[in-house]
């Protein structure tokens, strides 16, 4: 082999090691590149909804996302809408708690009150004698 040969495959084996080192780098380092949700939606049919996701603001996406995972799909839920509000606030009530994501899930009906009865204003009209 002769000195030119030498170079050729020193440069070559260099250029191999270099793509492998940057190629491992680049994939470690690329996790998500932008925001996740792009079509958004104000209502979802919660009995079907099994978990949720609240990813904040970040530098690689400017809004917070909120995704809602059903048995077969996933959608992304408006945070400004009202369900949107409600899962965000319950989020920061349970401090974050992964555990107690189910409580933040269930369907909470308004209680109905009763109306106090109104006191008779109306007496009966006293008999003539």
């Amino acid at each position: 082999m002769d000195l030119q040969e030498c170079k050729s495959i020193s440069l070559l084996l260099f250029l191999v090691f270099l793509n492998i080192v940057t190629d491992n780098r680049t994939t470690a380092t690329t996790i998500r590149e932008k925001c996740q949700c792009i079509e958004e939606t104000d209502i979802m049919p919660w009995r079907k909804v099994t978990n949720f996701t609240i990813i904040q603001k970040d530098p690689l996406c400017n809004k917070i996302q909120i995704i809602l995972h059903l048995s077969d799909e996933d959608f992304c839920l408006k945070p400004d809408s009202d369900p949107g509000q409600r899962l965000r606030r319950c989020w920061k009530r349970i401090k974050f708690n992964t555990e107690k994501i189910k409580d933040c899930l269930k369907i909470r009906r308004k209680k109905l009150t009763k109306k106090p009865k109104e006191a008779q204003t109306h007496q009966n009209s006293p008999s003539s004698v």
